[in-house]
């Protein structure tokens, strides 16, 4: 781009704010007093130092994740590389960076066999902090449920040690910890569900015409390998 064409972009990014700011232009020179022109003419610079700054820190942080647990890293495919980068520069809340930073190390993991799905950008970044905190509980509950059930299970019968218990719902103190809406919003997003198993498999067929109590939540196998793909290595040693 040449200097006049790089001008006169700054003179259209310039003219776009003052239409966009011109309903609030009372609120601002309140706020800003002297300082109007200059505080107008920032906000362009400002929105793009923001996320030029979250996307340096996103990308230095995946470089630290990956030689703190010895990652092999490849090349991730534009469709799921430019929505994390386009949703990640955006974020601030630094519970949601850190899933940012895992769902992109992960994306770029040699070893990781699940992968990361094109639809798990667009979820996470309709998450809240709290939603995504009560489906990390809710998972890490339903497993070690899981676990109990199947230990008491062996204990009883030394033959079941390979058989598959019955999945877990999500406690009910947890649900009862979370408003309504934010269960509302992890259902639609299909990340829980009131049926026991996920709807994009077959074992559907085993529960469709068997009661399911209205009240009970499951974590589904795709809400289940979305936090897998948002989360790093607990404990890993390089």
């Amino acid at each position: 781009m040449t200097p006049d064409e790089l001008e006169l972009t700054r003179e259209g990014v310039r003219e776009s704010l003052k239409q966009m700011f011109a309903p609030v232009q009372d609120i601002v020179r309140q706020l800003t007093g002297p300082a109007t022109t200059e505080v107008g003419l920032m906000l362009g610079d400002f929105f793009r130092a923001m996320r030029l700054r979250n996307a340096f820190r996103l990308f230095s942080d995946v470089k630290q994740a990956a030689g703190k647990y010895g990652f092999e890293l490849k090349p991730v495919a534009p469709r799921i590389f430019l929505p994390i980068l386009e949703s990640a520069s955006l974020q601030d809340d630094e519970d949601l960076h850190r899933r940012w930073v895992a769902l992109l190390t992960n994306a770029a993991r040699v070893d990781f066999e699940e992968g990361v799905l094109p639809s798990f950008p667009d979820i996470l970044k309709q998450l809240t902090s709290a939603e995504a905190q009560f489906l990390d509980r809710a998972y890490d509950e339903v497993l070690e449920d899981e676990a109990q059930a199947k230990s008491g299970l062996y204990a009883h019968n030394k033959d079941s040690e390979g058989v598959r218990v019955a999945k877990s719902h999500i406690r009910e103190s947890t649900i009862d910890s979370a408003q309504s809406i934010l269960v509302e919003d992890l259902e639609r997003l299909a990340l829980i569900s009131r049926i026991p198993r996920s709807a994009f498999t077959d074992d559907l067929r085993q529960v469709i015409n068997k009661f399911i109590p209205s009240n009970e939540l499951y974590v589904t196998d795709f809400g289940g390998a979305f936090v897998r793909a948002c989360r790093l290595p607990q404990g890993r040693k390089v």
